[in-house]
Protein backbone atom coordinates (compact mmCIF):
# COMPACT_ATOMS: atom_id res chain seq x y z
CA UNK A 1 0.00 0.00 0.00
CA UNK A 2 1.24 3.51 -0.81
CA UNK A 3 2.77 5.32 2.16
CA UNK A 4 0.88 8.31 3.50
CA UNK A 5 2.87 11.57 3.09
CA UNK A 6 1.17 13.65 5.80
CA UNK A 7 0.11 13.38 9.44
CA UNK A 8 -3.47 12.05 9.82
CA UNK A 9 -3.84 14.14 12.98
CA UNK A 10 -2.67 17.66 12.12
CA UNK A 11 -1.99 17.36 8.38
CA UNK A 12 1.67 18.35 8.64
CA UNK A 13 4.00 16.89 6.00
CA UNK A 14 7.20 16.93 8.05
CA UNK A 15 7.60 13.28 9.05
CA UNK A 16 10.36 11.14 10.55
CA UNK A 17 12.10 8.35 8.68
CA UNK A 18 9.98 5.17 8.57
CA UNK A 19 10.37 2.20 10.90
CA UNK A 20 8.99 -0.95 9.26
CA UNK A 21 7.80 -4.21 10.78
CA UNK A 22 7.05 -6.49 7.80
CA UNK A 23 4.31 -9.11 7.53
CA UNK A 24 2.36 -8.44 10.69
CA UNK A 25 -1.04 -10.11 11.31
CA UNK A 26 -3.76 -7.58 10.52
CA UNK A 27 -5.85 -8.55 13.55
CA UNK A 28 -4.75 -9.85 16.95
CA UNK A 29 -7.94 -9.77 19.00
CA UNK A 30 -9.78 -12.29 16.84
CA UNK A 31 -11.19 -15.73 17.60
CA UNK A 32 -9.88 -18.59 15.49
CA UNK A 33 -10.97 -22.17 16.18
CA UNK A 34 -8.94 -23.80 13.39
CA UNK A 35 -5.14 -23.77 13.19
CA UNK A 36 -5.16 -23.33 9.41
CA UNK A 37 -7.36 -20.22 9.66
CA UNK A 38 -5.17 -18.69 12.37
CA UNK A 39 -1.89 -19.49 10.60
CA UNK A 40 -3.02 -18.12 7.26
CA UNK A 41 -4.34 -14.82 8.54
CA UNK A 42 -3.84 -11.83 6.25
CA UNK A 43 -0.59 -9.94 6.89
CA UNK A 44 0.54 -6.40 6.18
CA UNK A 45 3.57 -4.25 6.96
CA UNK A 46 3.45 -1.77 9.83
CA UNK A 47 5.30 1.35 8.66
CA UNK A 48 5.61 3.76 11.57
CA UNK A 49 6.35 7.43 11.04
CA UNK A 50 6.25 10.33 13.49
CA UNK A 51 4.92 13.81 12.84
CA UNK A 52 7.57 16.40 13.65
CA UNK A 53 4.83 18.98 14.28
CA UNK A 54 2.46 17.28 16.74
CA UNK A 55 4.43 14.14 17.70
CA UNK A 56 1.81 11.59 16.63
CA UNK A 57 3.22 8.19 15.64
CA UNK A 58 1.16 6.41 12.98
CA UNK A 59 1.21 3.54 10.51
CA UNK A 60 1.69 5.27 7.16
CA UNK A 61 0.64 2.16 5.18
CA UNK A 62 -2.45 1.28 7.22
CA UNK A 63 -5.53 -0.17 5.48
CA UNK A 64 -8.57 -0.30 7.75
CA UNK A 65 -10.41 -2.50 5.25
CA UNK A 66 -7.96 -5.32 6.00
CA UNK A 67 -9.29 -5.67 9.58
CA UNK A 68 -12.54 -7.55 10.28
CA UNK A 69 -14.36 -5.80 13.13
CA UNK A 70 -17.21 -8.28 13.52
CA UNK A 71 -18.59 -10.63 16.18
CA UNK A 72 -15.36 -12.65 16.23
CA UNK A 73 -13.39 -9.58 17.28
CA UNK A 74 -12.72 -10.24 20.99
CA UNK A 75 -10.71 -7.79 23.10
CA UNK A 76 -12.38 -7.98 26.50
CA UNK A 77 -9.97 -7.84 29.46
CA UNK A 78 -12.49 -7.81 32.30
CA UNK A 79 -11.83 -11.48 33.17
CA UNK A 80 -8.71 -10.23 34.98
CA UNK A 81 -9.29 -8.98 38.56
CA UNK A 82 -6.63 -6.30 38.03
CA UNK A 83 -8.32 -4.97 34.91
CA UNK A 84 -11.77 -5.19 36.49
CA UNK A 85 -10.44 -3.09 39.37
CA UNK A 86 -9.29 -0.51 36.83
CA UNK A 87 -12.76 -0.45 35.25
CA UNK A 88 -14.50 -0.19 38.63
CA UNK A 89 -12.23 2.68 39.69
CA UNK A 90 -12.71 4.43 36.36
CA UNK A 91 -16.50 4.15 36.48
CA UNK A 92 -16.68 5.40 40.07
CA UNK A 93 -14.34 8.33 39.39
CA UNK A 94 -16.15 9.45 36.25
CA UNK A 95 -19.50 9.25 38.02
CA UNK A 96 -18.29 11.27 41.01
CA UNK A 97 -16.31 13.96 39.16
CA UNK A 98 -18.88 14.58 36.45
CA UNK A 99 -22.10 14.12 38.42
CA UNK A 100 -23.36 11.33 36.18
CA UNK A 101 -25.77 9.86 38.73
CA UNK A 102 -29.14 9.36 37.08
CA UNK A 103 -27.85 10.68 33.75
CA UNK A 104 -27.60 9.47 30.16
CA UNK A 105 -24.39 8.04 28.70
CA UNK A 106 -23.36 7.49 25.09
CA UNK A 107 -20.43 5.19 24.26
CA UNK A 108 -18.71 5.49 20.89
CA UNK A 109 -17.03 2.15 20.14
CA UNK A 110 -18.51 0.17 23.04
CA UNK A 111 -17.19 -3.26 22.00
CA UNK A 112 -19.31 -5.97 23.61
CA UNK A 113 -20.78 -3.36 25.97
CA UNK A 114 -19.11 -4.35 29.25
CA UNK A 115 -17.93 -0.92 30.34
CA UNK A 116 -21.16 0.86 29.41
CA UNK A 117 -23.13 -1.66 31.48
CA UNK A 118 -20.76 -1.13 34.42
CA UNK A 119 -20.86 2.66 34.18
CA UNK A 120 -24.66 2.69 33.96
CA UNK A 121 -24.95 0.46 37.04
CA UNK A 122 -22.43 2.60 38.92
CA UNK A 123 -24.14 5.87 38.02
CA UNK A 124 -27.68 4.46 38.02
CA UNK A 125 -27.82 5.89 34.51
CA UNK A 126 -29.21 4.90 31.13
CA UNK A 127 -26.96 4.30 28.16
CA UNK A 128 -26.64 3.88 24.41
CA UNK A 129 -23.68 2.12 22.76
CA UNK A 130 -22.46 1.77 19.17
CA UNK A 131 -19.99 -0.81 17.85
CA UNK A 132 -19.79 -3.12 14.84
CA UNK A 133 -18.37 -5.91 17.03
CA UNK A 134 -21.29 -5.85 19.50
CA UNK A 135 -22.94 -9.26 20.01
CA UNK A 136 -26.70 -8.92 20.54
CA UNK A 137 -28.03 -10.23 23.83
CA UNK A 138 -30.88 -9.48 26.20
CA UNK A 139 -30.07 -6.17 27.87
CA UNK A 140 -31.51 -4.67 31.07
CA UNK A 141 -33.97 -1.77 30.85
CA UNK A 142 -32.35 1.56 30.06
CA UNK A 143 -29.59 0.12 27.86
CA UNK A 144 -29.63 0.08 24.06
CA UNK A 145 -26.90 -1.04 21.65
CA UNK A 146 -26.49 -0.53 17.92
CA UNK A 147 -24.27 -2.74 15.77
CA UNK A 148 -22.88 0.10 13.64
CA UNK A 149 -20.89 3.32 13.75
CA UNK A 150 -22.33 6.55 15.15
CA UNK A 151 -22.15 10.13 13.91
CA UNK A 152 -23.40 13.50 15.09
CA UNK A 153 -26.55 13.12 12.98
CA UNK A 154 -27.56 10.12 15.15
CA UNK A 155 -27.56 12.21 18.34
CA UNK A 156 -31.00 13.76 18.77
CA UNK A 157 -31.18 13.83 22.58
CA UNK A 158 -28.90 15.22 25.29
CA UNK A 159 -26.31 13.07 27.08
CA UNK A 160 -24.30 13.70 30.24
CA UNK A 161 -21.23 11.81 29.04
CA UNK A 162 -19.77 10.60 25.77
CA UNK A 163 -17.28 7.76 26.32
CA UNK A 164 -14.69 6.67 23.75
CA UNK A 165 -12.34 4.07 25.24
CA UNK A 166 -9.63 2.35 23.18
CA UNK A 167 -11.00 3.57 19.87
CA UNK A 168 -8.76 6.44 18.76
CA UNK A 169 -5.74 4.15 18.32
CA UNK A 170 -7.73 2.21 15.68
CA UNK A 171 -8.91 5.15 13.54
CA UNK A 172 -6.75 6.10 10.53
CA UNK A 173 -8.24 9.56 9.90
CA UNK A 174 -7.82 10.56 13.52
CA UNK A 175 -8.06 14.32 13.01
CA UNK A 176 -11.39 14.00 11.22
CA UNK A 177 -12.62 11.47 13.81
CA UNK A 178 -11.87 13.82 16.71
CA UNK A 179 -13.74 16.61 14.93
CA UNK A 180 -16.71 14.28 14.49
CA UNK A 181 -16.49 13.37 18.18
CA UNK A 182 -16.58 17.08 18.97
CA UNK A 183 -19.71 17.44 16.81
CA UNK A 184 -21.29 14.45 18.60
CA UNK A 185 -20.60 16.17 21.93
CA UNK A 186 -22.07 19.46 20.68
CA UNK A 187 -25.20 17.65 19.50
CA UNK A 188 -25.44 15.94 22.90
CA UNK A 189 -25.52 19.26 24.77
CA UNK A 190 -21.91 19.66 25.97
CA UNK A 191 -21.40 16.50 28.04
CA UNK A 192 -18.05 15.41 29.41
CA UNK A 193 -16.16 13.50 26.70
CA UNK A 194 -13.93 10.68 27.94
CA UNK A 195 -11.06 9.23 25.90
CA UNK A 196 -8.83 6.40 27.08
CA UNK A 197 -5.95 5.09 24.97
CA UNK A 198 -2.39 3.75 25.41
CA UNK A 199 0.49 6.13 26.24
CA UNK A 200 3.33 6.02 23.76
CA UNK A 201 5.75 7.10 26.50
CA UNK A 202 5.02 3.87 28.41
CA UNK A 203 5.75 1.79 25.31
CA UNK A 204 9.07 3.64 24.91
CA UNK A 205 10.01 3.28 28.58
CA UNK A 206 9.34 -0.47 28.55
CA UNK A 207 10.91 -1.04 25.10
CA UNK A 208 7.65 -2.84 24.44
CA UNK A 209 7.77 -3.53 20.72
CA UNK A 210 4.94 -6.02 21.30
CA UNK A 211 2.70 -2.98 21.89
CA UNK A 212 3.14 -2.15 18.21
CA UNK A 213 0.78 -4.06 15.93
CA UNK A 214 -1.41 -3.59 12.89
CA UNK A 215 -4.73 -2.99 14.66
CA UNK A 216 -3.30 0.14 16.26
CA UNK A 217 -2.61 2.67 13.52
CA UNK A 218 -1.97 5.53 16.01
CA UNK A 219 0.40 5.84 19.00
CA UNK A 220 -0.12 8.96 21.09
CA UNK A 221 2.48 10.78 23.16
CA UNK A 222 0.42 12.54 25.84
CA UNK A 223 1.11 16.03 24.49
CA UNK A 224 0.19 14.95 20.97
CA UNK A 225 -3.23 13.64 21.96
CA UNK A 226 -4.06 16.75 23.98
CA UNK A 227 -2.96 18.93 21.05
CA UNK A 228 -5.10 17.02 18.53
CA UNK A 229 -8.12 17.28 20.84
CA UNK A 230 -7.67 21.05 21.05
CA UNK A 231 -7.35 21.27 17.27
CA UNK A 232 -10.63 19.36 16.99
CA UNK A 233 -12.45 21.91 19.15
CA UNK A 234 -12.14 20.53 22.68
CA UNK A 235 -10.72 21.97 25.85
CA UNK A 236 -8.86 19.55 28.10
CA UNK A 237 -10.32 19.41 31.61
CA UNK A 238 -8.23 16.51 32.95
CA UNK A 239 -5.43 14.43 31.48
CA UNK A 240 -3.56 11.79 33.45
CA UNK A 241 -2.01 8.34 33.30
CA UNK A 242 -4.07 5.35 34.46
CA UNK A 243 -3.70 1.56 34.72
CA UNK A 244 -0.09 1.75 35.85
CA UNK A 245 0.48 4.62 33.38
CA UNK A 246 0.01 2.24 30.43
CA UNK A 247 -3.03 4.26 29.42
CA UNK A 248 -3.90 7.94 29.38
CA UNK A 249 -7.33 9.28 30.31
CA UNK A 250 -8.70 12.57 29.03
CA UNK A 251 -11.84 14.35 30.16
CA UNK A 252 -12.85 16.99 27.64
CA UNK A 253 -15.48 19.63 27.02
CA UNK A 254 -16.45 21.40 23.83
CA UNK A 255 -14.48 24.63 23.43
CA UNK A 256 -16.90 26.94 21.67
CA UNK A 257 -14.27 29.29 20.23
CA UNK A 258 -11.44 26.80 19.59
CA UNK A 259 -12.08 26.37 15.87
CA UNK A 260 -11.84 30.09 15.27
CA UNK A 261 -8.46 30.31 17.00
CA UNK A 262 -6.52 27.34 15.60
CA UNK A 263 -3.53 29.55 14.83
CA UNK A 264 -3.02 30.19 18.54
CA UNK A 265 -2.71 26.47 19.38
CA UNK A 266 1.01 25.69 19.54
CA UNK A 267 2.08 22.23 18.36
CA UNK A 268 4.21 20.31 20.90
CA UNK A 269 6.63 18.71 18.44
CA UNK A 270 8.35 15.49 19.49
CA UNK A 271 9.16 15.21 23.20
CA UNK A 272 12.52 13.67 24.10
CA UNK A 273 10.86 10.77 25.92
CA UNK A 274 8.72 9.82 22.89
CA UNK A 275 11.06 9.75 19.90
CA UNK A 276 10.23 6.99 17.45
CA UNK A 277 13.77 6.63 16.04
CA UNK A 278 15.50 5.99 19.36
CA UNK A 279 12.71 3.67 20.52
CA UNK A 280 12.73 1.54 17.36
CA UNK A 281 16.48 0.85 17.52
CA UNK A 282 16.55 -0.02 21.22
CA UNK A 283 13.32 -2.02 21.17
CA UNK A 284 14.40 -4.14 18.20
CA UNK A 285 17.65 -5.11 19.98
CA UNK A 286 15.74 -5.89 23.17
CA UNK A 287 13.24 -8.09 21.37
CA UNK A 288 15.91 -9.98 19.42
CA UNK A 289 17.46 -11.14 22.68
CA UNK A 290 14.24 -12.40 24.22
CA UNK A 291 13.67 -15.63 22.25
CA UNK A 292 17.08 -16.97 23.28
CA UNK A 293 16.48 -15.83 26.86
CA UNK A 294 13.13 -17.62 27.01
CA UNK A 295 14.55 -20.88 25.69
CA UNK A 296 17.46 -20.83 28.14
CA UNK A 297 15.22 -19.97 31.10
CA UNK A 298 12.86 -22.85 30.26
CA UNK A 299 15.71 -25.32 30.61
CA UNK A 300 14.51 -27.58 27.81
CA UNK A 301 11.03 -28.00 29.30
CA UNK A 302 9.31 -25.54 26.97
CA UNK A 303 7.61 -22.27 27.79
CA UNK A 304 4.32 -20.41 27.46
CA UNK A 305 3.11 -16.82 27.25
CA UNK A 306 0.37 -15.76 29.65
CA UNK A 307 -1.97 -13.38 27.84
CA UNK A 308 -3.67 -13.95 24.47
CA UNK A 309 -4.57 -10.29 24.15
CA UNK A 310 -2.81 -7.94 21.77
CA UNK A 311 0.47 -7.87 23.73
CA UNK A 312 0.81 -11.64 23.86
CA UNK A 313 -0.18 -12.18 20.24
CA UNK A 314 2.17 -9.46 19.01
CA UNK A 315 5.04 -10.79 21.14
CA UNK A 316 4.73 -14.29 19.68
CA UNK A 317 4.51 -12.98 16.13
CA UNK A 318 7.47 -10.62 16.57
CA UNK A 319 9.80 -13.27 18.00
CA UNK A 320 12.56 -14.58 15.78
CA UNK A 321 13.29 -18.07 16.99
CA UNK A 322 11.58 -20.79 19.06
CA UNK A 323 7.92 -20.22 19.82
CA UNK A 324 5.95 -21.01 22.99
CA UNK A 325 4.14 -24.33 23.29
CA UNK A 326 0.90 -22.59 24.24
CA UNK A 327 -0.56 -19.25 25.31
CA UNK A 328 -2.68 -18.90 28.45
CA UNK A 329 -5.71 -16.64 28.83
CA UNK A 330 -8.46 -16.24 31.42
CA UNK A 331 -11.05 -15.17 28.81
CA UNK A 332 -13.28 -18.22 28.13
CA UNK A 333 -14.09 -16.85 24.67
CA UNK A 334 -10.45 -17.32 23.66
CA UNK A 335 -9.74 -20.67 25.35
CA UNK A 336 -9.68 -23.60 22.95
CA UNK A 337 -8.83 -21.32 20.08
CA UNK A 338 -5.61 -20.71 18.18
CA UNK A 339 -3.36 -17.69 18.47
CA UNK A 340 -3.65 -15.41 15.39
CA UNK A 341 -0.68 -15.73 13.04
CA UNK A 342 0.33 -19.15 14.41
CA UNK A 343 -0.75 -22.71 15.17
CA UNK A 344 -0.25 -22.23 18.91
CA UNK A 345 -3.20 -23.27 21.12
CA UNK A 346 -4.80 -20.91 23.65
CA UNK A 347 -5.42 -22.72 26.92
CA UNK A 348 -7.14 -21.99 30.23
CA UNK A 349 -5.16 -21.29 33.44
CA UNK A 350 -6.10 -24.75 34.79
CA UNK A 351 -4.72 -26.62 31.77
CA UNK A 352 -2.54 -29.53 32.95
CA UNK A 353 0.12 -28.83 30.31
CA UNK A 354 1.27 -25.72 32.17
CA UNK A 355 2.67 -27.74 35.06
CA UNK A 356 5.10 -29.49 32.72
CA UNK A 357 6.62 -26.27 31.40
CA UNK A 358 9.83 -24.65 32.60
CA UNK A 359 8.85 -21.00 32.09
CA UNK A 360 5.81 -18.74 31.99
CA UNK A 361 6.29 -15.33 30.33
CA UNK A 362 3.86 -12.63 31.50
CA UNK A 363 3.27 -10.18 28.65
CA UNK A 364 1.72 -7.41 30.77
CA UNK A 365 3.31 -6.44 34.14
CA UNK A 366 -0.03 -5.18 35.47
CA UNK A 367 -1.18 -8.80 35.73
CA UNK A 368 1.98 -10.23 37.30
CA UNK A 369 0.67 -10.49 40.86
CA UNK A 370 -2.63 -12.21 40.04
CA UNK A 371 -0.94 -14.60 37.58
CA UNK A 372 1.73 -15.42 40.15
CA UNK A 373 -0.97 -16.24 42.69
CA UNK A 374 -2.72 -18.57 40.24
CA UNK A 375 0.51 -20.36 39.36
CA UNK A 376 1.39 -20.79 43.03
CA UNK A 377 -2.05 -22.25 43.75
CA UNK A 378 -1.65 -24.64 40.81
CA UNK A 379 1.74 -25.80 42.10
CA UNK A 380 3.77 -24.51 39.16
CA UNK A 381 7.47 -25.09 39.91
CA UNK A 382 9.07 -23.46 36.87
CA UNK A 383 10.31 -19.93 36.40
CA UNK A 384 8.13 -16.86 35.84
CA UNK A 385 9.40 -13.92 33.80
CA UNK A 386 7.52 -10.64 33.59
CA UNK A 387 8.27 -8.39 30.63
Amino acid sequence: MKSRPDCPGCGHRGLSAPFCLPRQPVVLNYRFRKADDAAHIRRRAVTLRQCRNCGLVFNATFDINAIPYDENYENRQSFSPAFQHHLDTLAAGLTRRNKLAGGRILEVGCGKGDFLRLLCVTAKATGVGYDTSYEPREEPPGLAFHKRYVGAADVTQPFDAVVCRHVVEHVPEIGAFLRELRDIAAAAGDPVVVIETPRFEWIVEQLSLWDVFYEHCNYFPTAALAHLCRLAGFRVVRHRGVFGDQYQLLELRVARSARRNLSTIIAPGIPAEAKLGAFSRRARRHLDGLAKKFTQAAGGAGWAVWGAGAKGVALVNHLRGPKPRCVVDSNPAKQGGVLPGSRIPIVAPDDARLLRLGLIVIANPNYAREIGDVLQQRGFSGRVLTL
